[in-house]
């Protein structure tokens, strides 16, 4: 059985936000948020904590936290 065609109900593309599951200071279950508009990535935490990233902030970030992961993943090899 195939799903029928709606017309009016449709996902937003290109996808302009990601929710995400996190924790927050108390270790407790959360969501935060990514966001894109007008060029500028927009990070919101658990507390409403908003991090605006442009340009060359969005590159640096990038390449952080790639190395933020493999740093966490060596350290997870180290621990098991």
């Amino acid at each position: 059985m195939t799903e029928s065609e709606t017309t009016h109900i449709k996902s937003v593309t290109p996808q302009r936000e990601w929710l995400l599951r996190c924790s927050d200071s108390r270790l407790d279950l959360s969501v935060c948020s990514i966001g894109v508009a007008n060029g500028t990535v927009e990070i919101v935490g658990p507390a409403n904590d908003v991090i605006s990233l442009c340009s060359s902030e969005i590159a640096d970030f990038h390449a952080a936290l790639h190395e933020a992961i493999e740093r966490a993943e060596a350290d997870l090899r180290e621990s098991a």
